[in-house]
């Protein structure tokens, strides 16, 4: 282990002014932007004396071995910056702030840590946008050593720090914009109109400097995981790493931060045990949402931290998205914004009845009208549109596909990089009866996004059987299900199991886990459509019967025409076994 040292030095603490806001108009664009800026200034770093130690999405701490050199960086960043106008998504010019203090700080490894990082940070809160902001201490030290003028704010006060700070400020033009005061209530940023969440720095419970630094890797895993997801804003590192050693309401950081969730938890180690535990709490109530731990042996840390990270990351997905329907269900009707229409249309999409779907694909369409371009709200209406043909709920499927084909079309070109858009088109795509290796490789490009997404490994799952590896794809619902046994979909991984075996010639084994999915979703119709082809098969005929009068009752006009067709996404052999099943129970 590294051994750990202190030393006295300056530390650069800077930040993208209103990344959060950025990030909403186009997160890719921002990143590249970001991420290129950084590099251009970074790269010449070393020559000034610099060091960057921790980088954290939109913001670095950096350390110097010259105060001079560390004031003269931060200028020479800040002039370029103000001279060259570039402009991030939305039209907004980018901007960062920065922040400089001298610190007594912990040196372990490439890290630095104490409350001198803490300060850094703070001080850099009440910089100017484009400007920087120093201590008089530093102000003093400069003397007249630099021609950089600077602007008194007098003695301020920093949260959580014990005594007023006199600061001194700059900026490029001369011109210094008064800085909030870090004590109001107010949002840094304007809340954002879908979910975001922050991974506060977890508590280290067990009072050694060892697991601290454990503690800090696992919130820095559990950041980058959760940041994979699509479905809401994970805010940088930068601004958690300011709540790190601090008693704080989650209220409080809702408000700082314009978050809705936020992620906290602690590590624990009793002798060769290490116990991490974490929990989800909605910032507006303070009501906890969801919490687990895990544990292990200290020989097993990073193990332990990657199994924290997915627990968080595939409990947190679901749990935020029951949440955010919740929140969408107690609004007004004409208070509705596209996003809360796809909340409210989610529940509908997961009952599988056929009166629950239809309501699900016009609160979708009315999503579309109200943002024509949203790629969820489009693959999610190809996907209900999909399930009115796979599980016969009409007589015009022929209508219906065509519906879904347009949405399909739309959902193809809007839906990159978004997880789980990929995966509601690529199920639309399969259901349809398009290209079931295009839709299974959707569900693949979504998995190399976020390893951890449910959906998408039953989807993969429910591909690679269609197309005739059922051992591959009873591998893939395992591990939707190991991942998410709470998910509104885990009768569905059932049904995928079921369904393999089928594949692989275990009709009593299918039946078992159709009858499982069965049981956990009582009231469905038509996975006994998928249990009287299991029982034909496995020689009861008597069984066979009555799971198909049981999937017929509301479908007078089924006929193995209709249902071959609804099934064109198995391959032929599979669609040859499955009819030939329901042709023995019975269906002409």
């Amino acid at each position: 282990m590294a051994k750990s040292e202190r030393r006295l030095v300056p530390i650069v603490s800077i930040d993208v002014v209103g990344f959060s806001r950025l990030v909403q108009h186009n997160e890719r664009q921002t990143v590249r932007l970001v991420r290129r800026a950084y590099a251009h200034f970074v790269n010449r770093i070393g020559e000034r004396g610099g060091a960057v130690f921790k980088t954290m999405g939109d913001g670095l701490l950096a350390e110097f071995t010259s105060v001079i050199a560390a004031v003269e960086w931060v200028a020479r960043i800040q002039k370029e910056l103000h001279s060259r106008q570039l402009r991030a998504p939305g039209g907004e010019i980018l901007q960062v702030r920065a922040g400089i203090v001298m610190a007594d700080v912990l040196v372990h490894g490439d890290d630095l840590f104490g409350n001198g990082v803490n300060l850094a940070v703070r001080v850099q809160n009440l910089s100017p946008p484009g400007g920087m902001a120093i201590t008089k201490w530093m102000y003093e030290y400069l003397g007249g050593q630099s021609d950089l003028e600077f602007t008194d704010l007098g003695p301020s006060i920093l949260k959580n720090i014990p005594k007023t700070v006199r600061i001194f400020v700059w900026h490029p033009s001369g011109a210094v914009a008064p800085a909030a005061k870090p004590d109001e209530p107010a949002a840094l940023v304007p809340p954002s109109t879908r979910p975001s969440v922050v991974v506060l720095p977890f508590d280290n419970m067990s009072g050694e400097a060892d697991q601290a630094y454990f503690a800090d890797a696992v919130v820095e895993e559990i950041t980058a995981t959760l940041a994979r997801i699509k479905d809401f804003f994970v805010i940088a590192r930068n601004s958690a790493f300011a709540y790190k050693g601090r008693a704080i309401d989650v209220r409080q950081v809702g408000r700082e931060l314009g978050v809705r969730y936020v992620v906290e938890g602690s590590v624990r180690r009793v002798g060769e045990r290490v116990r991490i535990t974490a929990q989800l709490v909605e910032t507006e109530t303070g009501n906890h949402v969801w919490s687990d731990k895990v544990n292990g042996t200290v020989h097993e840390l990073f193990d332990l931290q990657d199994s924290m990270a997915a627990l968080v990351a595939s409990a947190i997905q679901p749990s935020i998205r029951q949440a955010e329907i919740d929140r969408a269900v107690l609004k007004r009707p004409d208070t509705l914004a596209a996003y809360d229409l796809v909340m409210r249309a989610m529940p509908h999409l997961w009952a599988h009845q056929p009166h629950e779907n239809r309501q699900a694909i016009d609160l979708l369409d009315q999503a579309l009208k109200l943002e024509p371009g949203y790629g969820l709200a489009a693959a999610l209406a190809a996907w209900a549109h999909g399930q009115q043909i796979a599980y016969n709920w009409t007589q015009d499927a022929a209508g219906e596909r065509a519906h879904a084909n347009r949405l399909i079309e739309l959902a193809s070109s809007t839906t990159a990089g978004n997880p789980t858009a990929m995966t509601a088109l690529a199920s639309a795509i399969m259901q349809t009866g398009g290209d079931v290796a295009q839709a299974t490789a959707l569900a693949e490009r979504a998995l190399a996004l976020d390893p951890n997404h449910a959906w998408a490994w039953l989807r993969r799952g429910f591909g690679r059987v269609y197309l005739g590896f059922p051992e591959e794809g009873l591998a893939a619902f395992e591990a939707s299900l190991r991942l998410s046994p709470l998910d509104p979909f885990a009768f569905n991984m059932s049904l995928g199991m079921g369904l393999a075996h089928f594949s692989a010639g275990r009709p009593k084994q299918a039946i078992e886990f159709a009858s499982r999915a069965l049981a956990e979703r009582p009231g469905l119709t038509w996975p006994y459509r998928d249990l009287a082809t299991y029982h034909a098969h496995a020689g009861d005929l008597q069984a066979a019967q009555a799971a198909l009068a049981k999937f017929g009752a509301g479908r007078p006009d089924l006929n193995i025409t209709s249902i071959r067709d609804s099934l064109r996404f198995m391959h032929p052999g599979l669609l040859d076994q499955y009819m030939r099943g329901l042709e023995l129970a019975g269906l002409q």
